[in-house]
């Protein structure tokens, strides 16, 4: 009877031991599809040789795909199968990992400002076993404590003396960009998108839901700077609208915001096309293409008319024997055909 490997031995295991293929698995985790001289600009230092060589290897295992988009010039792009995709979750948690324990500075640092000392407390014995927590209970100490030691932020939105949004509008103002959620415990109104905040949520907070902000939080210190406004915005648009249901989306406000959300993400798409004007090309030819189609079968049906309306014309001449009538749908099914 045959036993799995133990975890010391394992496939995965082996294939992220390497040089190479983690960073093979999270560029293309990160860009989606890239070709093989993209993939040569993103892994600085590795020769052409040895990313084809990991790029098999990594086939081999079914943890990427290759596709040929464009016969002349050849171009083919790699992304992640399902396989390659869980894997790369795998790299995420060692990067967890890493944050907690391994790094120089040790476990993330998480501000929490609330005025509530019950709440405060609470909050801070949830996040303690997996982040050092610092606390403040007015807004002008939580922004005296916001410095570069600070990895994420959760303020309460009324807090004395500064409230959250403001803190957070004053980081905007520096070239410190601490991701920071806004916990609203009153009312919720159409210009809570403008709120400069990463993540707005609606208190009370349950501990999974806590865990789960800070842990999305600390992972955006990794994200681009237009990859991270993209998302804010995509927040605070679901957040405003799930609480006060689609007619907000008709409010001056919303629509500032939906604008700026369209223009960065034009902007982004912009930026990638830039990076890949063989994209652009391959779309033009693939239109061409159809287009080339679609004249042909066009000009052939044209062709055939003449030549069905003659053969109509025979069998009507034949008469309207059983035979003849038979021996008729026989050749419009050769034509079908």
């Amino acid at each position: 009877m045959s036993h799995p490997p133990s975890p010391a031995e394992s496939t995965a295991l082996s294939i992220l031991g390497t040089k190479w293929k983690p960073r093979l698995i999270v560029a293309l985790a990160i860009n989606d599809r890239l070709g093989f001289g993209d993939l040569k600009r993103e892994l600085a230092g590795i020769s052409g040789k040895v990313l084809s060589e990991n790029l098999e290897e990594l086939r081999d295992h079914n943890i990427v795909s290759r596709d040929v988009v464009q016969e002349q010039p050849r171009r083919v792009e790699y992304e992640l199968t399902s396989a390659g995709r869980e894997l790369y979750g795998v790299l995420e948690s060692l990067a967890d990992w890493d944050a907690t324990y391994a790094t120089e500075r040790g476990r993330p640092t998480v501000l929490l400002a609330e005025d509530d000392p019950r709440l405060r407390e609470l909050y801070a014995l949830w996040l303690q076993t997996d982040y050092d927590v610092v606390t403040a209970a007015d807004g002008k100490e939580a922004l005296r404590l916001l410095d570069e030691t600070i990895d994420v932020a959760v303020l309460a939105r009324d807090l004395p003396t500064l409230d959250g949004p403001a803190i957070a509008a004053a980081l905007e103002t520096t070239s410190q960009r601490t991701p920071v959620a806004i916990v609203t415990s009153g009312n919720i109104f159409p210009d809570d998108v403008s709120i400069p905040a990463d993540v707005l949520v609606r208190d009370p907070l349950s501990k999974t839901t806590l865990r789960e902000i800070v842990g999305r939080l600390t992972r955006l210190r990794s994200e681009s700077s237009i990859g991270r406004d993209v998302r804010a915005r995509r927040n605070r648009l679901t957040f405003v609208e799930r609480h006060l249901g689609p007619t907000v989306s008709a409010t001056d406000a919303y629509q500032q915001v939906a604008d700026e959300l369209a223009a960065l993400e034009q902007e982004r798409a912009a930026a990638a096309e830039s990076r890949e004007p063989w994209r652009r090309l391959r779309s033009t030819a693939d239109s061409n293409s159809d287009s080339d189609s679609d004249s042909a079968s066009a000009a052939t049906s044209r062709a055939q008319r003449p030549e069905r309306e003659r053969d109509h014309k025979r069998t009507h001449a034949t008469g309207n024997s059983a035979e003849d009538t038979s021996t008729h749908n026989d050749s419009d099914g050769d034509e079908n055909k």
